[in-house]
Parts: structure tokens; sequence; C-alpha cells
């Protein structure tokens, strides 16, 4: 299909006009966005209604070996795993804000969340610790869990529970350690192998805090434990290696993992699988190892532009023709607002003046206009050559009939202005079932009446 600007050319006006073709956003403002991270790709955004990829956060450059994305105060706070670095993003825009921490050493860090005290606490996988820093400055504050506490291998799934603890998976001692931050000691929360548990991933602490599930990424299963950390049941069972979770708006459990690539939806209460929301590799996404879901965004109150408001002007009419003369009267309607404002009671219609067009050929015609009676809007008389700006299949069949000799007046539909000279304004032209034809001018205000 020709695009408008290719058929109209220079009618920049009226093309304008016609934007109401324009292609829709992909996204809707009233979904979840999912946010999957790719250890191999990047992180990934997706429609969480429809699990359609969006776009990519950032560049693999900034990104490299992606783990936990946690939300802060308007802000993404995501682990880049390959530089051991912090970097933050706006949550509504996802526009960079900087590198907010890194970290000498190669810890290898993997996790990120912050505490009821308002710091943050980063998980080092081959460090086999939590880093504590200034939630604010991101000033370092020290070790907090340290490789003597039995959690080797901490992943990206540390977080704080209800309770104000946090708790700690240990990928490679298959457990998890719990750190109370008043007395600053550990405890094993969950025994290594509890359950079948085999390469500690994600904790998640179910709504209700009467149980805990946590990503057997090993055993390609999702534990349930109760609040005591007691094993209760496998939850779930998937052909890939589950580790990030989270619960969707619709209360469902939304699973993804290490070899799936992809994003499946999970009853929270039974494990039955319900689907997959996000095919897998979709966007490119490889390595999967964390998820998160962020609330819709709410769309930004528009910012009226007044440059666009500007001089252009509607008449219009309808009418019999005669012949291959047309002579319509034309009038106005003002008098209300645009959208929302439009109330079809407030216009007031007023007579104009008058159209003729004596068409010279299938594409071609004589304009004129008399606006200068005592009952019209004083507009003046004038007028120009007036031509086709694109063939349509009624100016064809004229075409094909020859002017001279052809019948009805179909012919006469389609869209009109004065050539190059006069892009900007032109005139659109329907005949109806009934030989009515309708004409709408597309002009604009007199010098002295435009803005």
């Amino acid at each position: 299909m020709r695009t408008l600007p290719t058929v109209l050319r220079g009618l920049a006006g009226l093309a304008a006009c016609l934007t109401i073709l324009g292609v829709p956003s992909p996204a809707r403002a009233d979904c979840e966005r999912l946010l999957v991270s790719g250890y191999h790709s990047t992180v990934h955004v997706y429609d969480g209604c429809t699990g359609g990829f969006l776009r990519e956060l950032d560049a693999r450059t900034r990104l490299n070996g992606a783990q936990a994305v946690r939300e802060r105060d308007g802000l993404l706070y995501v682990v880049a795993e390959g530089s051991n670095t912090i970097v933050r993003y706006r949550a509504d825009s996802f526009e960079f804000v900087d590198f907010f921490v890194s970290v000498t050493g190669n810890p290898g860090i993997t996790g990120v969340t912050f505490g009821p005290d308002g710091d943050m606490y980063l998980g080092g996988y081959n460090s086999d610790s939590v880093f504590r820093f200034d939630g604010q400055t991101g000033a370092a504050k020290g070790e907090v869990v340290r490789r003597a506490d039995g959690a080797n291998g901490v992943d990206n799934g540390l977080v704080f529970g209800p309770d104000g603890l946090l708790y700690v998976p240990g990928f490679d001692s298959h457990n998890v350690i719990r750190w109370n931050p008043a007395t600053g000691r550990s405890e094993t929360f969950i025994a290594s192998g509890s359950g079948g548990l085999l390469r500690t991933r994600g904790i998640l602490f179910e709504p209700d805090g009467s149980g805990v599930l946590v990503s057997s990424e090993g055993s390609g299963e999702i534990l349930r434990y109760h609040r005591d950390g007691r094993f209760d049941r496998r939850l779930a069972q998937f052909e890939f290696g589950p580790n990030g979770m989270a619960y969707a708006a619709d209360g469902n459990l939304l699973v993804t993992g290490f070899g799936g690539d992809r994003v499946e939806r999970v009853d929270p209460r039974t494990g039955q699988r319900l689907g997959t929301l996000v095919p897998a590799g979709s966007g490119g996404l490889s390595g999967a190892t964390f998820l998160t879901i962020l609330p819709p965004t709410a769309a930004p109150e528009p910012v009226l532009d007044t440059a666009q408001i500007g001089s252009q002007y509607w008449v219009t009419g309808a009418g019999l023709p005669e012949g291959k003369r047309l002579e319509l009267e034309l009038f106005s309607s003002t008098g209300t607002g645009f959208g929302d404002r439009f109330n079809a009671a407030e216009l007031a219609e007023k007579r104009w003046g008058r159209l003729r067009i004596d068409f010279t050929g299938c594409d071609s015609g004589e304009f004129s206009w008399a606006s200068s009676a005592a009952d019209s809007a004083g507009f003046g008389d004038g007028g120009y050559p007036l031509e086709r700006i694109a063939p349509n299949p009624a100016s064809e069949r004229c075409q094909a009939e020859g002017f001279a000799s052809v019948s009805g007046h179909e012919w006469m539909a389609g869209t009109w202005f004065g050539g190059p000279a006069r892009s900007g304004e032109g005139l659109f032209i329907d005949v109806l079932a009934d030989g009515v034809v309708l004409a709408a001018w597309f002009t604009h205000r007199p010098a002295a009446e435009a803005k």
C-alpha cells in the first residue's frame, strides 16, 4: 500500500489531517511489564498481557551477565555480573541513570535487594558472601554474610522476608541461609538438599505469609516450604532449570528458567502449568536467570503543542451536479471543542458561500468560490485550476470511457488540489449512491484572522 507521503507528495496540510491512519503503540498502558534477565543476552521487556516482546532494557555492553532486577523509588537496580556493577534505570521510561555501585575483586555479584533499613545488599557468587551498601550514596558498609556462614555460591534470589530477615540462596551448597540484622547472626533456614533442593536460585514468599517457594534449578523443580523452613511439597516440575519467579496481577505464578528461556504461567496453589506466556527465545532471550514484574505505567498527561493550532479551516457542502459542473452551497461549523469537549448541541452552522468546479477532464477542472454576498462569511471570491492528487478506480474508468463520453458522476470522487503551488489545502469529494455529491474543502483562515 502506498504511504500518504508518497501519494500526496507535498500536500503537507492535508496529510496532517489524515494521521488517523498512524501505527498504534505496540504496548498497552494497562498491562504489567515483565523484565526477564538473560545471562547470555541482556534484560528483555515483555507485555504482561500478551507476552509480546517490547524492547531490550539496554545493550549487553552495559548489562553483561544480567542477573537480579529490583525496583525501588521509581528506579530499577540491575545486576551486571560480568562487570560486578549495579546499573540504574528509570522504572517508567527505562532511561539509563547511572552506574550506581561497582564492586572490586570479582566477587561475582548476582543478587540485589533492599532491607528495611534502606540499605542495599548484594550477593556474591564467587565470594560466597553478602555485601552491604548505603542505599542512598552507594557507600560500602562491609560484609554481613560470609563464606563461613554456609551459603556457598550466593545467588540472585536473595531477598528480605516479611519478617525483616535476609534469606540467602546457596547455589552450590543447595540450601538457604537466614541473616538477622538485629543480631548480625546467620543460621540455616533450609538445610542442604532438603526436599531434593539442588542448586538454589529464587526465593519467593507467598502473599499470605504461610510459606515460601524456592526454585531448585538443578532438579527442575519449584519446592514449597513452611514458614519455619520445613519441606512441604514439590509444587511444580519443569524440563528446564527454573529460577526467576513472580506473582502476576491475576494471582498466577510466572516462572522463567535457564535452558527454557521462556516465561510460563503456573497455578500457585496446585502447581498446574497453565501455558507459555513468553515463547522461548523471544526477543533474543538467552540464559534466563531472573524475572521481575513492574506495574502498568500511567499514561502521561498530554502536553498541548500550541504550535499545531494554526489557521486550518474547513467548509463543507452537498448537492447534485449538473453535467460536468459541480456547484454547491458551502457551510461552516463552529462553536464546540476537541475530543471530550465536543458537543453537537453547541455547533453553529452558517452559510459560508458557494463552490463551483467546471471539470475539464477526468483529472482536471477549474475551481472557484464566491464568499462576498451579504449572507456569506465574506472571504471574498477567487479560483484556480484543479487537479486530482492520485488516480482511483473511478477516475481510471473515466479515462477508459473517455471524458467526452463518460456517464454518471462517480469519476468526480477523489482527492483534489491546486498543484504544488497550493500544497497545504485541497478538497475531498465523494459521490453517494443516489447521485448526491459531498465536498469538503480544507483551507485556511484569511490572513487577518490567522494565528
